[in-house]
């Protein structure tokens, strides 16, 4: 098996056994997320955060309460 990371130059190749070297790699991109509002297409730079995260943030531009996608929160 072959993967390659879209992002960066990390490649690996292998079997399903060291495929947890990839999984702890990535862990690397997921550190920090830049997402933008889908209401007004502001930046955030949300720190730590994991891509199926309930954390919410308030735009600044718009004062909409968004998740981490950048939607708009249901809350």
């Amino acid at each position: 098996m072959k993967y390659q990371i879209k992002t960066c130059s990390f490649q690996w190749e292998g079997t399903s056994h060291t495929f947890d070297k990839v999984r702890d790699h990535e862990k690397i991109h997921l550190k920090n997320k830049t997402i933008r509002c889908k209401v007004c297409n502001a930046l955030k730079n949300m720190v730590n955060v994991k891509n199926n995260s309930d954390e919410k943030w308030e735009c600044q531009s718009c004062g909409n309460i968004l998740d981490v996608n950048g939607l708009i929160s249901s809350q």
